[in-house]
C-alpha cells in the first residue's frame, strides 16, 4: 500500500469524505490533515486544537468537517475556506467521538464525561444532553440514509457506546432512549466502537473481549459475530464497508473491517469467512484507525506507533 507521511504522532482517526475525494486524518500530534489520497498530496493541515485529536467526521455533503480533541473542544470547519465555522463548547473533559448528520444540520458527540451531546450544525449551540453512559463514551453515530427507505429516515437515530459495556439507540429529535443493545451475559465488556449498517436496522459493535458483532436494533438480537483479531485495551476502529460495484471488486454483501492490536486489519465477509489480513505494521503495534472509501476499493489504516497512513487498493475478493 501507499504511505501518506506528514503526522508526527499516533494516527487516531481516519475518514474519507462522502464525495470520495479526500481523506481526513487526526493524530496525537494535535493536527488534522486533509489529503488527496490518490496523489498522496497533503492539501491542508489544521492546527487549531491544543491537544491530541480523537475523532474526525465529514458532513454528508462534504461541505463541513468536525474534529474532536482531548482539549475538550469540537471544531466545525468549512471545507471551502478551511475556516472554523463553529467552536462547540460544553464538554469539560476530552471528547472521544463526533459525527455529523447527512444534511449537516446536527452534530453528536461523546467523551470522557459520559454524556452524549447533540448540537446544532447551523448555530453551534448544544441542543440536548443525553445522560447515556456512566463511563466514557467511545463512539457516536447517526443512522445513514437507507438505500431504499425501509427503516428509519436518515439521522433520526443515534447510536452511542461506552466503557460501561452498553450500546444505546436514541431518537435524535426527542432525545428518547429507544433501546439498549448488547450482551448482558458476560459482565459487559467495554464497547470500543459502534456504528450503523447501511440498512439502518443493524448496528456493528466491537467489544474489548476481542469480538465484533452485528445486532438487530428492533429485536435486540445478535445476528452475527466474529473473533480472531486482538482487541482488549484500545478503541480500535471497526467499520461496515457497504456494497459497491467496481471492477474487479463486486461484493454483494457488506464486509466488516476491524483494526487489531497485532498491527493488522482483519476483513470479514458476513458469512464469517476471514477474507484478508492487511499487515499495517509489526505485531506490537495497534491499528487504531480504519476508513473505507464510499465507492471505490480503498482502505486507509493508521496506528499507534507509526505516523504514516497506509492506503490499500484492494482486489482480494
Amino acid at each position: 500500500g501507499k504511505k501518506l507521511m506528514g503526522h508526527s504522532g499516533a494516527i487516531t482517526c481516519l475518514d474519507f469524505s462522502p464525495d470520495g475525494q479526500f481523506l481526513a486524518s487526526g493524530s496525537a500530534d494535535c493536527t488534522v490533515k486533509i489529503w488527496n489520497f490518490k496523489s498522496g498530496k497533503l492539501l491542508k493541515s489544521i492546527e487549531e486544537h491544543t491537544a491530541g485529536i480523537n475523532s474526525v467526521a465529514w458532513g454528508g455533503k462534504s461541505g463541513a468537517l468536525c474534529t474532536a480533541s482531548d482539549d475538550g473542544k469540537i471544531l466545525v470547519h468549512d471545507v471551502k475556506t478551511w475556516k472554523v465555522r463553529h467552536k462547540l463548547i460544553g464538554h469539560t473533559k476530552p471528547v472521544f467521538c463526533v459525527d455529523m448528520s447527512k444534511d449537516e444540520s446536527l452534530i453528536v458527540s461523546g467523551g470522557m464525561g459520559g454524556k452524549v451531546r447533540i448540537w446544532s450544525g447551523r448555530t453551534g449551540r448544544c441542543e440536548k444532553i443525553l445522560p447515556g453512559h456512566v463511563k466514557p463514551v467511545t463512539a457516536v453515530a447517526f443512522n445513514p440514509e437507507p438505500p431504499k427507505s425501509k427503516g428509519y429516515p436518515a439521522d433520526k437515530l443515534i447510536v452511542s457506546s461506552g466503557y460501561d459495556g452498553l450500546c444505546r439507540i436514541w431518537e435524535t429529535e426527542t432525545g428518547h432512549l429507544l433501546r439498549t443493545v448488547g450482551n448482558d451475559l458476560n459482565g459487559h465488556p467495554a464497547v470500543g466502537n459502534a456504528d450503523f449498517a447501511p440498512n439502518n436496522s443493524i448496528v456493528l459493535i466491537s467489544t474489548h473481549d476481542g469480538k465484533v458483532s452485528l445486532w438487530d436494533i428492533k429485536t435486540s438480537e445478535c445476528k452475527w459475530q466474529a473473533q480472531g483479531h486482538q482487541n482488549s485495551k484500545y478503541c480500535t476502529s471497526s467499520k461496515i464497508w457497504p456494497i459497491f460495484k467496481e471492477k474487479p471488486v463486486l461484493n454483494n454483501k457488506p464486509l466488516i473491517v476491524c483494526g487489531s492490536e497485532d498491527g493488522q486489519v482483519y476483513i470479514w465477509h458476513v458469512d464469517k469467512t476471514l477474507l484478508a489480513k492487511l499487515k499495517h505494521s509489526d505485531s506490537k503495534d495497534v491499528v487504531l484507525a480504519v476508513a473505507c472509501h464510499p465507492s471505490e476499493a480503498y482502505v486507509a489504516t493508521g496506528s499507534l506507533n507509526q505516523p504514516g497512513i497506509r492506503l490499500w487498493k484492494t482486489a482480494l475478493w
